[in-house]
């Protein structure tokens, strides 16, 4: 977000808090005035905790209202949407509560509002701009404890998300470390082939036909791997946002086996698909960023795997794709879930290479030099699953295979 855009939502809404208590004081010098002229009977009940609410619903903004013990008193429809099960951890701040306490303590109502940047690691890196203004309200506003009248002091709250912008340049900064380092070995070989080519091969024709085969491999890679960093980026600057759709497993993994058909076509490798018949087993997400997760595996197993039997000449290769209810006492959270798991018949990874497998451009050693994958698909599997609050595990054994299980809490849990 550029600066003059900040500056301007900060204005817009600062002039949204001052507002708010301006709209409610004249409302109810209006009613006093009627009252006062006989327009109205006098004793007229008021749907105390009402107005407030109603005025702040209709806000485009995200907006919180706090009462003097620091506890959110009203939150706005938006705020909801924009930050679900994070409003806590943003009132909770020390940022956020340094400010709060500072207005409170000051005897006067603020001119300006106060300005606080929050920063959350869990569950999902967030960056949330906060105004805060406080203004004294009709205290029949603020529930049944106070109908006896006089004034209430409230703290009025505006949020703006600036995760999507954060992450944009973090990320520029980012894609050209790698991107530089990453692209290099295959530009210098698509150097050194031209050169070639223009030089001593300029008069072989099967001298020729070999490079130009390795240079097209070489362009490929670079095209792979720019693709994974562009759509790795996407999927950054998704994480802080929450799907909504539900999806259901039995979709989700017949979607799988149609898409899989032509990918085993004439290799040494099997690949099985068990569709669960539970039809409950549905979980809110992305269907296609999870059919991608799932690709990505299931490409993983088949790439790694047929290179390992190929080297050994051993058994066809076996992929199984499974999607299950988590069975308890399993590690996994103790919200009901499911379970997604791929696991193939490969040579398996040392323990050691586990823990880093989700890094960007991490390679295990012995396969890198003969499977020239980008380093990028796990990493991209574990941001696609941190953004669903899901959680990623590798289980392997050297010499009898490898299972990726995806925990993704069930959609029935979250309602």
């Amino acid at each position: 977000m550029q600066v003059w855009q900040a500056v301007a939502y900060g204005v817009m809404a600062g002039s949204i808090l001052s507002s708010v208590p301006f709209l409610l004081s004249r409302m109810f010098s209006l009613r006093e005035r009627a009252e006062a002229l006989g327009a109205m009977p006098r004793r007229v009940e008021v749907p105390y905790g009402l107005p407030l609410e109603e005025v702040m619903a209709c806000l485009p903004a995200a907006t919180l209202a706090l009462n003097e013990s620091r506890l959110p008193c009203v939150i706005s429809p938006e705020a909801h949407r924009q930050f679900r099960d994070c409003i806590g951890s943003i009132v909770r701040h020390p940022a956020f509560q340094n400010r709060v306490e500072f207005l409170l303590s000051n005897g006067e109502s603020s001119s300006a509002p106060e300005e606080a940047v929050v920063v959350l690691d869990i569950p999902q890196y967030r960056v949330i701009r906060a105004w805060l203004h406080k203004k004294a309200v009709p205290a029949a506003l603020m529930g049944e404890a106070q109908r006896k009248g006089g004034l209430a002091t409230v703290v009025f709250v505006a949020l703006h998300d600036e995760t999507e912008a954060v992450m944009a340049e973090r990320q520029h900064t980012d894609f050209v470390a790698f991107a530089s380092h990453e692209l290099r070995t295959p530009l210098a070989a698509l150097l050194g082939f031209i050169e070639t080519l223009q030089g001593p091969a300029a008069d072989d024709p099967a001298a020729q036909q070999e490079f130009l085969e390795i240079m097209s491999a070489q362009a490929r890679r670079m095209q792979r791997l720019l693709d994974s960093l562009l759509y790795l980026s996407r999927v950054q600057m998704q994480e802080h946002l929450r799907p909504t759709e539900v999806v259901a497993l039995t979709d989700l993994l017949s979607h799988l086996k149609r898409e899989t058909v032509g990918l085993l076509a004439g290799k040494n490798a099997a690949l099985t698909v068990d569709i669960p018949q539970d039809e409950g087993l549905r979980v809110e997400g992305d269907e296609a960023q999870l059919s991608q997760i799932l690709m990505n595996l299931v490409e993983n197993a088949l790439k790694y795997g047929l290179a390992a039997k190929a080297k050994s000449g051993g058994a066809a290769l076996s992929i199984t794709v499974r999607g299950e209810r988590a069975p308890p006492d399993a590690g996994w959270p103790a919200t009901p879930g499911v379970v997604l798991s791929v696991a193939d018949t490969g040579p398996g990874i040392p323990a050691r290479h586990l823990s880093r497998l989700t890094e960007r451009f991490y390679r295990v050693a012995k396969t890198a030099a003969s499977v020239q994958g980008s380093g990028l698909g796990l990493a991209i599997v574990q941001h696609v699953v941190t953004r669903h609050n899901g959680r990623f595990v590798v289980r392997s054994v050297v010499g009898q295979g490898t299972e990726c299980c995806v925990w993704l809490p069930l959609a029935d849990a979250l309602s």
